[in-house]
């Protein structure tokens, strides 16, 4: 795992750090890499809520014996080593973000690199927090960096932060499940709305063609939707415009398994197929014997990865003589997804 090195370096004459400084420089750090780990794990899953505080957990930040920063949490050596790990990705783009934005880059840059406006907009104030805090004390400047060589963080261009924000505001173009219902408005329109988890939003379409595919899909079932999405400052999507796209939602496949002892990137994809019945979400895949049923999306999704990493470590590492000819099977499939 990719260590991560913070200092506070004083250009005074009294070269000692006051404590105030190094602490609120640390907060700072550590609120930019867990809303980095954050957004990372979210895509991966395809979560749409909340992600679970055991996952959160993993980038909880650690002082070094040398005055820096490091990472050790309950996967700091992850049951899965070797393939992959989240922690890594979030400290490399949580680097790179901090080189961009130190050199003045404006939020384009953030736009191509977070495609989440909940997550970009939380980072955008991280790093700018973070600029000002270090900035309001005379004389002291911050470095960084994953390697023996630390870089100067830079000046960040605050008036292109806040315009950034400004004018692209909590809206993306992006992709989200959930189940279609309408109902009646008071002025007697039939109104849809999209439906997961405790939230139900507001849709609209891009043309007629759209709105009657969505017409027929009306509480029969899972979907997958694409459009504007607008969410709130708390971070809930309040409205799907303009959908363009709208597919029927059989299954869904995943190129990284996410759980919180560890995680594995896959060549190829592991699919689940995704039902809908009673209130009830259920995710299954037969050739792993994996079948999780919830009431909502963000759970079942949740487990379906955590099913996945236990059979990855029960199987993939031990021995065939060990295993019974199921559980060959079961890691024969496992390792072909990686090869």
């Amino acid at each position: 795992m990719l260590n991560f090195t913070v200092n506070i370096i004083s250009e005074n004459e009294d070269k000692r750090v006051p404590v105030a400084i190094a602490g609120q420089i640390m907060v700072d750090i550590q609120s930019l890499l867990s809303h980095t780990g954050e957004f990372l794990m979210a895509k991966e899953l395809k979560i749409q809520e909340a992600l679970e505080p055991r996952l959160l957990s993993k980038f909880t930040l650690y002082i070094n014996s040398t005055g820096g920063i490091t990472l050790n949490t309950s996967s700091y050596v992850p049951e899965t080593k070797g393939f992959g790990n989240v922690i890594d990705d979030a400290v490399i783009l949580m680097e790179k973000t901090l080189d961009a934005l130190g050199a003045g880059t404006g939020g384009y840059w953030m736009e191509d690199n977070y495609d989440d406006p909940v997550y970009r907009g939380q980072i955008i104030v991280d790093v700018v927090t973070l600029f000002e805090h270090i900035n309001s004390f005379e004389g002291f400047v911050l470095m960084y960096g994953s390697t023996d060589t630390l870089k100067k963080f830079g000046k960040v261009n605050v008036e292109k932060m806040v315009n950034f924000l400004h004018e692209k505001g909590n809206t993306t173009y992006n992709t989200v499940i959930g189940l279609i219902t309408e109902a009646k408005s008071k002025s007697k329109r039939t109104q849809m709305s999209l439906v997961f988890g405790s939230i139900k939003v507001r849709l609209s379409f891009a043309n007629e063609t759209i709105l009657k595919l969505a017409s027929q899909q009306v509480d029969k079932g899972p979907i997958s939707i694409t459009g504007k999405l607008t969410y709130s400052g708390e971070g809930k999507l309040l409205e799907v415009a303009s959908a363009e796209k709208l597919i029927p939602l059989s299954s869904v496949k995943f190129y990284r398994m996410i759980s919180s002892t560890g995680d594995v990137e896959l060549k190829a994809p592991v699919e689940a197929a995704v039902k809908y019945e009673n209130g009830i979400w259920m995710l299954t895949n037969d050739s792993l014997g994996i079948v999780v049923s919830k009431d909502n999306w963000d759970s079942a999704v949740q487990q379906f990865h955590d099913y996945f990493v236990f059979l990855w470590t029960q199987y993939t590492e031990k021995k065939d003589t060990d295993l019974s000819d199921e559980e060959k099977d079961i890691k024969d499939f496992l390792l072909k997804l990686i090869a």
